[in-house]
Parts: structure tokens; sequence; C-alpha cells
């Protein structure tokens, strides 16, 4: 589910202290903040070939980015880089809707596939929305938890990232949430899949005339 991941290391703090073997004393409570961005919008095509087995689906976009804030805290021996803060964008881009360019627009079954693949978009979205207080949850936990890391090197080097990164990307409680997000909208989309849209379509008088020696069975994903 989290797809980029951005590392900004910044603001050298300089204290004259003797060597430490434990970073816990830098420890900050970090700032969690979840912001979801809908700027989406429904784009219609026609699939430029015939599609095969199917009358439309949905490319579904969401994306995931995260910013870290990491600061550098100056010791006798090194660094000891602490998590300040975590910001999670949520964005929802925009949805393309893909149908069979031989269904013809304002039929009975192009509106039917048409609002299929509207309900996969608004499902997507709902599974999302009704889960954020759970996502500011898990990922607060999970930063809460995040211990200083000492290193020698105070430079922004992969390695140093990668300390972080694991640490907050292997809590439980981030593993936890995006499983059950997983499952949510298996089981969501799959309602839909069943609730017998192919049915009506063969029910379209237009589309039973003019398709069915294209269509031995069809599906709309």
């Amino acid at each position: 589910m989290f797809k980029k991941f951005l590392f900004l290391i910044c603001l050298f703090i300089s204290c004259d202290l003797f060597a430490v073997e434990d970073c816990s004393e830098f420890k900050f409570n970090p700032d969690v903040n979840i912001n979801n961005i809908d700027n989406s919008n429904v784009i219609i095509e026609k699939s430029e070939e015939n599609l095969i087995g199917k009358l439309g689906y949905v490319k579904s976009n969401i994306t995931y980015n995260v910013k870290y804030i990491v600061i550098p805290i100056s010791v006798k021996d090194g660094f000891c880089l602490s998590l300040r803060s975590v910001d999670v964008d949520i964005k929802f881009p925009e949805f393309d809707i893909v149908i069979d360019k031989r269904l013809k627009e304002d039929t009975c079954a192009y509106n039917i596939v048409l609002q299929h693949e509207k309900d996969h978009i608004q499902q997507d979205k709902d599974v999302i929305y009704s889960n954020m207080e759970n996502i500011k949850k898990s990922v607060a936990n999970a930063a809460e938890s995040i211990k200083p890391v000492f290193v020698e090197n105070g430079e922004d080097t992969e390695e140093n990232k990668i300390k972080i990164y694991e640490q907050l990307t292997n809590h439980k409680d981030i593993v936890d949430i995006i499983s059950k997000i997983k499952q949510e909208l298996r089981q969501e989309n799959e309602k839909i899949d069943l609730r017998g849209d192919s049915f009506k379509i063969w029910q379209c008088e237009d589309f039973y005339k003019e398709m069915k020696d294209y269509y031995d069975k069809i599906s709309i994903d």
C-alpha cells in the first residue's frame, strides 16, 4: 500500500556533550499528520481495442506519500538521529474508467457498466475514509516506538535513512492497518462484482440484439 518515501534530514543541533552510547534522551514525541487530498476526477475513455471477456474496468491510482523529518543531534562521538515528525498524504488522483468501445454511449448496457465502475471508485474512497482514524493511530504508535539511532557519520546517507525507515514500516501497527485496508477493499469490491450487474446487462434489449454475437459471457471489473 505506501508507494513513495521522502526523507528530509534537517536542522543540525550542536551540543558539547560527553560520548554517548544511548541516544534515548534525545527522543522526540513525533508529530503525526495524516492528510487526505482528494483531487480526483473521473475520466471515461473507450478502449482502443475490443476488450476480451469484460465490458469495462477502472484504473485506480490511490497513492501514499510519506515525509519524515529526522533531526541529527550532534554529540561527541557522532550523531543521534531522532524522528521529529511523520506526514502521510493519501491522494486520490484521476480515476480512468475504460469501457469496451463497442458499447454505445447512453445505452442501457453502457450506463450499467459506467455506474458499476463509479461504485468501485466510491467504495475505494469509503474504505479509506472510514479508516482515517485507524491509519493515524497506527502511524502515531509506530512513530512513537522509534528510538533514536546513533551514527558516527551524520551525512544524509541511504544507510542512515533505512535504519529509521525499517523501524517504522516493520512496526506491527503499520503492517496490520495495511492488511486490514487491503482485506476490506477486496471484500467490499467483491460485493459490487457479485451483485448481478452482468445479468442486468443481458436484460438490456439493445445490448442483447446488437452484442450477443460478440459475447459468450461477460464480466465487469
